[in-house]
C-alpha cells in the first residue's frame, strides 16, 4: 500500500502555428495543473492547483477558454512550465511510496513530451504512474468497446454527482477522478461489478429489481447499456 496517492489532471492550450518547430512537435502546452493527495486511509489531505504560462501562444484560445474557463490573463501572468513543474514536484514529496493516477495516459504523454521539448528533466517522483482509464474496464468487467470510457461515463457506475459547470477545471476533475479511484483502492468496487453483472444477466421477469440492486445514475447507465445491446 502506498503512503500517498496523487490524482492528477491537466488542461492544455494549442501551440500557435507561427511557432513552426513547436507546433510540429509539441502541439499543445500545459496551462493548468490540478491534483489531490490521498493518504493511506484514502482521505484527501492536500490539493495542488496552478496555472502555467504558455511559451508558444500569446493567448488562451477562445475554444479552450470556453471549455475550461481559463482566461488569457490568468495564464499569461502565471509561472512558466519549468517553475510550475518544480513546484508540483516539491508538493508531491518523496516518490518512494507514492503513486500517481490520471484518467487516460494523455497527461503523462504531454508531460514527457513537454519536458523533452523544453529540455526539462522529468521529475523522478513522477515515474510511478497508473493510467486509471485503461484498467477501469478490466476491473469492472465491461466490454472492450467501452475501454476508452470518458470520465463522465465511468462515474455513472458509482453514482458520483458532478457539476457540469466545473468540468475541465483541472483540480475539480482531479477530485472527481479521486472519488472514482477510492472504491478501487479499498476494494468496494467489487460490489458494483457484481451489480453490473447481475443486471446484465437478469431475466425479463427480474428487470424490475434493478432499482433495488443499483441506484441513481448507475441504474440509468445500465438501462442504456441494455438498450445498446439490443440495438447491436
Amino acid at each position: 500500500m502506498y503512503k500517498y496517492h496523487i490524482v492528477l489532471d491537466l488542461e492544455m492550450n494549442p501551440v500557435a502555428k507561427e511557432y513552426k518547430n513547436a507546433y510540429g512537435i509539441l502541439k499543445q502546452e500545459i496551462i493548468e495543473i490540478g491534483a489531490v493527495k490521498l493518504n493511506e486511509r484514502l482521505e484527501i489531505v492536500d490539493t495542488f492547483d496552478c496555472f502555467v504560462k504558455p511559451e508558444f501562444n500569446y493567448q488562451v484560445t477562445p475554444y479552450i477558454n470556453k471549455l475550461t474557463g481559463i482566461k488569457s490573463s490568468s495564464a499569461m501572468n502565471a509561472e512558466l512550465f519549468e517553475t510550475a513543474l518544480k513546484n508540483f514536484e516539491t508538493w508531491i514529496g518523496d516518490g518512494s511510496d507514492i503513486r500517481l493516477y490520471s484518467w487516460s495516459d494523455n497527461d503523462l504523454i504531454q508531460l514527457k513530451t513537454e519536458c523533452e521539448f523544453k529540455e526539462i528533466p522529468f521529475p523522478e517522483n513522477m515515474k510511478r504512474w497508473l493510467d486509471f482509464q485503461k484498467v477501469f474496464p478490466r476491473l469492472m468487467n465491461i466490454s472492450n468497446r467501452r475501454k476508452h470510457l470518458a470520465l463522465n461515463e465511468a462515474i455513472k457506475y458509482f453514482d458520483i454527482e458532478v457539476d457540469s459547470k466545473k468540468a475541465h477545471n483541472a483540480l475539480y476533475d482531479a477530485v472527481i477522478t479521486s472519488k472514482l479511484l477510492v472504491p478501487f483502492l479499498n476494494g468496494e468496487y467489487k460490489q458494483q461489478v457484481k451489480c453490473v453483472y447481475d443486471f446484465t444477466h437478469l431475466s425479463d421477469e427480474s428487470i424490475n429489481t434493478l432499482g433495488d440492486t443499483c441506484g441513481g445514475a448507475l441504474k440509468h447507465l445500465l438501462e442504456q447499456m441494455q438498450l445498446e445491446s439490443f440495438a447491436t
